[in-house]
């Protein structure tokens, strides 16, 4: 603790002891720069770049809406667009509109053929589907007819069966009746 205590008083008498100074003058530019600005050469400078980007925008404005200078006698004609005339671009136009009108006619019909086409197979398919429906109903139906014959059948033999047994059991009954041993019996028809 006597160590820290001292330290302490130390400090106090240093910053005691310490008198304020002048800020001494220097170049402040050159302190965060580390060199005065040298002016740029006339290549270098920025109008050259905004400059060259502005030809080139005016030039593809040129060429893209086909500018064309006449000298005359009178002075410049300037034109935009090939310098077509009322009646060359009226036929233009008619000509353009004679083309875009078989194309469609052509691509309608190419259309319409393949609407049908298309219809055609699909009223193929559902005949076929219907066809095949139609085919496994009425194949089920007759099997199931056929099962419903054969249960009829197999009851009515076993019906058959049962009479013929009750039939044959009477009959045997009657031939082994003792009261009617000493008895003949009569085989008349009844007419």
């Amino acid at each position: 603790m006597n160590k820290s205590h001292e330290f302490e008083n130390w400090i106090q008498q240093t910053a005691d002891a310490t008198q304020a100074e002048r800020v001494p003058e220097w170049p402040r530019e050159l302190t965060f720069r580390g060199h005065a600005e040298q002016p740029l050469r006339w290549w270098q400078r920025p109008f050259l770049p905004v400059a060259s980007l502005a030809c080139s925008a005016l030039a593809l404005l040129a060429i893209v809406s086909q500018l064309q200078v006449q000298v005359t006698e009178q002075g410049f004609n300037v034109h935009f667009g090939g310098g077509l005339t009322e009646q060359q671009l009226q036929a233009a136009v008619a000509e353009r509109m004679t083309s875009y009108a078989a194309e469609q006619q052509l691509q309608m019909a190419e259309y319409a053929a393949n609407l049908r086409e298309d219809f055609r197979d699909d009223v193929a398919a559902a005949n076929q589907q219907l066809v095949s429906y139609v085919l496994n109903t009425s194949r089920t139906e007759r099997q199931e007819d056929m099962e419903d014959l054969i249960r009829y059948v197999n009851a009515q033999r076993e019906d058959d069966q049962v009479y013929f047994a009750y039939q044959l059991s009477q009959v045997t009954d009657q031939i082994l009746e003792p009261s009617d041993l000493n008895a003949t019996p009569n085989f008349e028809t009844k007419e």
